[in-house]
């Protein structure tokens, strides 16, 4: 019969902070915007083409370029860049936080609490800052035109200060429980 060895070969878990989590989920925000944002223009100004100047997407994106320069493919990187910081940020922390809040008498999660710490997660990222950054978002983008005279908003923190004024600091949150759910 073989002596049985006790063996504590099992990988070792270092805990990793809240804070470091959430700075790692703000730089892959950043990382994202700056991927994404030229996807996201073409995809803004396709939606509100309401005369046809563009034939899909490479088209809207070669017009763009040729127009503008390839830098347009970028414009408004700063608050997308900023809104997905801030959520991953939160996502990644809050999740942290909530796992630990969590954890049984013994230290361990299982994979229901887990879940639910990622549902947590999800609700406070989109209360706190994806609502209201897409309905800010949504304003600028149904404006017609570049000008910015004539238009109702004259940039994000605009928007957000008339939406404030006219609807009151709920108007940000409109359309929450659709956030929430997706």
């Amino acid at each position: 019969m073989a002596a049985m060895v006790e063996r504590n070969d099992a990988p070792k878990l270092h805990h990793v902070s809240p804070i470091v989590k959430g700075f790692a989920g703000s730089m892959g925000g950043v990382v994202e915007a700056c991927c994404l944002q030229p996807i996201d223009v073409i995809k803004t100004r396709l939606q509100l083409d309401t005369a046809g100047k563009y034939r899909g997407i490479m088209d809207c994106g070669r017009t763009v370029v040729a127009e503008e320069g390839v830098r347009a493919l970028w414009k408004g990187l700063t608050p997308f860049a900023t809104h997905l910081t801030l959520k991953y940020a939160l996502r990644m922390g809050s999740n942290s936080v909530y796992q630990t809040a969590l954890r049984d008498a013994n230290g361990k999660l299982t994979d229901a609490r887990r879940m639910a710490a990622g549902f947590m997660a999800g609700i406070t990222e989109a209360l706190l800052i994806v609502t209201p950054f897409e309905v800010v978002k949504i304003r600028l983008q149904q404006q017609k035109g570049c000008a910015k005279t004539g238009l109702k908003y004259k940039g994000p923190v605009h928007c957000a200060a008339t939406v404030v004024r006219e609807e009151g600091v709920l108007g940000l949150w409109s359309g929450a429980g659709p956030t929430m759910s997706s």
